[in-house]
C-alpha cells in the first residue's frame, strides 16, 4: 500500500511538470517566436527566412534615409534657386546703373540740362542701393554696387560745384583740367574737357584725355569714340602713339581682334622708335 501511494505522487508530480515542457504539436513549427524541435532541413529554412527579414528592415532603413536626402535636396535646391533670382536682380541693378553713369556723362557733356533730372536719377539710384542692401548678396557683389553709386555719387556733386565755368578763361580751365586728370579725379577733369569742347578750346586734346578717362575707367567703347574723334581733328600731336596703344587695347579688350592688330600694326609702321610701339609688338605677338 505505501508503494502505490508513492507511485501515485510520483505520476502526479510528472503530470503537474508537464505544461511546461514544449509540446510535441509546436514542434517543427518555423512562424514561432522560439522554434524548437527543428530538423536540418527546417533550421536552414529558419535561418534564411531570419536573413531576409534582416535585410527587409535594411532595406527599409536604407528607403527612408533615401527619402530623407531627397527630401534635403529639394530644400538646397529651393534655396539655390532663390539665391540665383536675387542675383539676376542684382545684375539688372548693376546694369541699370551703368546706364545711368552713361545718362550723367552726357549731362555732363550738356550742362544746360534740367539739374532736376540728375536729382531725381540720384535719388532712384539711392533707393536701388538700399534695397538691394535689404536682400542677400556677397560682400563683393555689394562693395562693387557701392563703389558704382559712390563714384555716381561724387560725380554728381563735382557737377554741381564745378559745372558754372562760364567766367572763368578757357586757358585756365585747360590746365585745371590736366590736373585733375593727373590727380585722376577724373569726374571733375569730365566737366572741364567737355567744357571746353563746347567752346571749341583745344578740341581735340580735350577728346583724346576724355578718352583717357574713359579707358581707364573700363569704358572701352567710348574711349574709342573719343580717340576716333580727337584723331580727326588733329593726327599730327605728341600723343598719338598713345592713342593708337589706348585705342588697340580697348578692341583687343573689347573681344576685336581683327581691329586691334590693325591699331598695333599702324602704331609700328607710324612711330616704329616710341615707347608705345615697343608695347604693341609684345600685345600683337599675343594675340592669336
Amino acid at each position: 500500500m505505501k508503494h502505490l501511494f508513492t507511485a501515485i505522487v510520483l505520476a502526479a508530480a510528472v503530470f503537474a511538470a508537464a505544461p511546461e515542457e514544449p509540446s510535441a504539436f509546436g514542434a517543427g513549427n518555423l512562424d514561432s517566436p522560439n522554434p524548437y524541435g527543428l530538423s536540418e532541413e527546417e533550421k536552414h529554412i529558419l535561418k534564411n527566412k531570419q536573413a531576409i527579414e534582416a535585410l527587409q528592415k535594411s532595406l527599409l532603413k536604407q528607403q527612408a534615409i533615401v527619402r530623407e536626402n531627397r527630401e534635403r535636396i529639394d530644400g538646397l535646391q529651393s534655396i539655390i534657386e532663390g539665391l540665383n533670382d536675387k542675383i539676376r536682380s542684382y545684375d539688372k541693378a548693376v546694369e541699370k546703373i551703368d546706364d545711368l553713369n552713361r545718362t550723367v556723362d552726357q549731362l555732363v557733356l550738356t550742362q544746360e540740362e534740367n539739374f532736376e533730372q540728375i536729382r531725381k536719377v540720384l535719388q532712384e539710384l539711392g533707393a536701388m542701393i538700399d534695397s538691394i542692401n535689404e536682400k542677400y548678396v556677397d560682400k563683393e557683389r555689394f562693395d562693387k554696387l557701392e563703389s558704382a553709386f559712390l563714384a555716381f555719387k561724387n560725380s554728381y556733386e563735382s557737377f554741381m560745384k564745378k559745372g558754372d565755368l562760364s567766367g572763368r578763361a578757357n586757358a585756365d580751365i585747360f590746365v585745371e583740367a590736366k590736373k585733375l586728370f593727373s590727380k585722376k579725379r577724373y569726374s571733375d577733369a569730365k566737366i572741364y574737357f567737355s567744357h571746353l569742347i563746347k567752346n571749341h578750346y583745344k578740341p581735340a586734346t580735350s577728346n583724346y584725355y576724355l578718352g583717357e578717362i574713359a579707358y581707364r575707367e573700363g569704358r572701352y567703347k567710348d574711349a574709342i569714340a573719343y580717340y576716333k574723334k580727337s584723331a580727326s581733328l588733329y593726327d599730327k600731336s605728341s600723343f598719338m602713339p598713345t592713342l593708337l596703344l589706348h585705342t588697340a587695347v580697348s578692341f583687343e579688350r573689347l573681344g576685336e581682334k581683327k581691329q586691334a592688330k590693325q591699331f598695333y600694326d599702324s602704331l609700328i609702321q607710324l612711330y616704329p622708335d616710341s615707347k608705345s610701339a615697343k608695347i604693341a609688338g609684345k600685345n600683337l605677338s599675343k594675340l592669336k
